[in-house]
């Protein structure tokens, strides 16, 4: 089983890419090749491909990127199964995966900052877009100072609070309260049960 996020910048035309698209790279570039691992086109759209255990935390991420930016926002889809055949890029690529994610929707230009789910697991999918669902409530409020240290918090879990606070010349309490404004905790624990989740529906496709 592998996992492909996609996603939709919503109001991208509003913004110069240059405030959003070294960032996002960077990030990006830590999980694989660009094409190969990770894909930016029409400039709106994003796809990237994961471990399936991986793939709510990494999404999260993404999304607290974007809400750095103001008037900018991202709808997001996993996709979870199978990958058949590789191509010159993720685009080209098919499998279960690619279809589950919808990439390919007609709809080019969101509407609303969206987060979906998809596998061959429709109990699960029931279950997790319900999750998901209510944890929007949380993340399309985030403000910047609040998408910042959750966007932090994910890609260095090894650094403390007081270390992010150095790091952004903040109070350790800044942080905290940031942390708690946005629910991270909350968030850690929907990501730990995903993955606990996950381990159940890897009989139909195999290990991890």
């Amino acid at each position: 089983m592998i996992a492909i996020i996609s996603g939709k910048i919503l109001n991208a035309w509003k913004v110069n890419p240059n405030v959003w698209l070294f960032k996002l790279k960077q990030y990006l570039s830590s999980f694989g090749l660009p094409q190969l691992h990770w894909e930016i086109f029409g400039g709106n759209a994003l796809l990237l491909k994961v471990a399936a255990q991986d793939a709510l935390w990494t999404a999260i991420c993404i999304k607290a990127i974007f809400r750095q930016v103001p008037e900018l926002d991202i709808a997001l889809a996993i996709g979870l199964g199978t990958e058949e055949q590789t191509g010159a890029s993720l685009r080209n690529g098919t499998g279960t995966a690619y279809d589950y994610c919808n990439w390919q929707a007609e709809e080019r230009i969101p509407k609303q900052a969206t987060f979906a789910l998809q596998s061959a697991d429709l109990s699960f999918d029931r279950q997790f877009n319900l999750l998901l669902h209510f944890a929007l409530v949380s993340m399309n409020e985030w403000s910047v100072l609040e998408a910042e240290i959750v966007e932090l918090s994910i890609i260095f879990p090894e650094k403390s609070q007081q270390e992010i606070a150095d790091w952004l010349r903040i109070r350790q309490s800044a942080v905290s309260q940031r942390r708690k404004r946005a629910h991270f905790d909350l968030l850690a624990q929907l990501n730990q049960y995903y993955k606990n989740e996950l381990t159940k529906i890897t009989e139909v496709y195999g290990p991890l």
